[in-house]
């Protein structure tokens, strides 16, 4: 495919931690933007930017609401940030998974090679082959990731001339926060004027990736027309008690103590492990990140009571 500007994108999901970071940067370096969502975008107004908030991809007719909006706003690329993530282990809640994580991403790439877009990006976690061989994993999260192994695979074998990409990012955290990972928690706790404490040495390494920055990895995609699966991640390695430190000194108040287990070792995350030994032209390397404390600031001047968002 002969290189084309792209400047107008359909991101579904929206409201989420990873949708409303990709539309922020995108809006902020003059894409137009349109956003959806089963809810409220928390999003600042802006002329390049529309959010319909009617699309839930659980329902039977959501693929004619999408199809109608790509018709009708004539978007040169999809970035998909829907998921459901492995939080209820009912049957029912497995049935919609494999809809919203499995089925509905098919769909729409389906429907997105129907309408000539030129880019489909599905964004999901990383390592998910990798995550299936842990024993530790409850029934309800390995479902999760076969249906996420699933869909990969199949966007893998699409061959057509539209650029299909599954962008594979760590730890993602953004000014939408879920209280069910561990920045926000330990913002919460900050915000009350609680203590921390983490229930090991606080050693364990993981890489946090900021929202915002997975906007810029769209754009750098588009910009140098890539395809296939690609990994991102933000810029260091970090330790649990550095991640602890630094939302101190940007989130407190008033001092705020940090306990650790000291003879509790934590291993390190095995994504982390993963993304470190893989090869370099699977990554997207070049493009300027956010270090953590920049981005908590961030996040703090977006909204200083930090909405954390209900499931």
């Amino acid at each position: 495919m002969k290189n084309i500007k792209i400047t107008r994108v359909l991101v579904t999901g929206s409201s989420g931690v990873v949708g409303h970071g990709v539309s922020t940067d995108l809006v902020k370096n003059n894409y137009f933007v349109l956003g959806t969502s089963n809810k409220k975008t928390l999003f600042s107004s802006s002329t390049n930017f529309k959010n319909f908030t009617n699309i839930n991809f659980s329902s039977k007719n959501f693929l004619k609401k999408i199809e109608k909006l790509i018709k009708d706003f004539k978007p040169q690329a999809l970035i998909n940030c829907v998921a459901l993530l492995p939080y209820k282990a009912s049957k029912d809640y497995r049935l919609r998974m494999n809809e919203v994580n499995n089925k509905s991403v098919i769909n729409l790439i389906n429907l997105s090679k129907k309408n000539n877009l030129l880019f489909f990006i599905n964004i999901g976690g990383h390592s998910i082959q990798e995550k299936l061989k842990d024993r530790n994993l409850s029934k309800i999260q390995k479902f999760y990731f076969k249906s996420k192994n699933i869909v990969e695979k199949k966007i893998l074998n699409k061959k057509n001339k539209m650029n299909i990409i599954s962008l594979n990012i760590l730890a993602p955290y953004g000014y939408i926060l879920e209280e069910t990972s561990l920045i926000p928690k330990f913002i919460n706790k900050i915000k009350k004027g609680q203590n921390i404490n983490i229930f090991s040495d606080g050693k364990r390494k993981q890489i946090f990736t900021f929202s915002e920055d997975v906007g810029a990895a769209c754009r750098y995609i588009f910009k140098n027309n890539l395809n296939g699966a690609i990994s991102f991640a933000g810029p260091a390695v970090i330790t649990t008690k550095y991640l602890a430190e630094s939302i101190i000194s940007i989130f407190a108040k008033k001092k705020i103590h940090i306990s650790f287990k000291k003879n509790i070792k934590d291993k390190d995350g095995m994504a982390v492990k993963n993304y470190l030994k893989e090869k370099n032209k699977k990554k997207i390397l070049s493009v300027k990140k956010h270090s953590l404390k920049k981005s908590l600031v961030k996040i703090l001047d977006y909204d200083s009571t930090i909405k954390i968002k209900n499931k």
